[in-house]
């Protein structure tokens, strides 16, 4: 005759493991859940203070003899923001700042480019300027908001 686990004890222990892997599941479920809302949150808060964000590029100053050029930027919106930069001339050439300056609401800031060859009065094209908030950005093609020193 063979002998076997009781259906009453395989039952138990069924009921057992069923419940552990449930626990485990339920354990991870809830915190992917937590991450993902906290996330949203997140998202949610930086876009509603991207509502009222503003910026524009008050003025370029450019030494083309030291190959420095300077913008500077006015925080016009509600909420602090970083800005980058760039400067191009007509033959494509780019002058670069990627490190940015935050800004606070209603404040001004400087960004300061180095190296800067190529840009003077006859071949500037455009000066640019981005923040963290998409889309609340600015340019400049006229030679009006551009001063030049040798």
């Amino acid at each position: 005759m063979m002998k076997g686990v009781s259906p009453l004890i395989a039952a138990v222990l069924l009921i057992a493991f069923v419940v552990t892997i449930a626990m485990v599941v339920m354990g991870w479920f809830s915190s992917f859940v937590r991450t993902v809302t906290q996330n949203v949150s997140q998202s949610g808060q930086e876009a509603v203070g991207c509502a009222t964000a503003a910026v524009e590029l008050d003025h370029i100053y450019v030494n083309t003899k030291a190959n420095v050029t300077q913008f500077i930027v006015k925080n016009i919106g509600g909420v602090t923001l970083l800005v980058k930069g760039l400067i191009v001339n007509t033959t494509g050439v780019a002058c670069i700042n990627n490190t940015g300056v935050s800004i606070p609401s209603g404040g001004v800031g400087t960004l300061h480019f180095s190296d800067c060859t190529g840009i003077n009065s006859t071949t500037f094209s455009r000066a640019m300027i981005t923040t963290n908030c998409a889309g609340i950005d600015d340019t400049v093609t006229s030679l009006s908001k551009v001063t030049f020193v040798s």
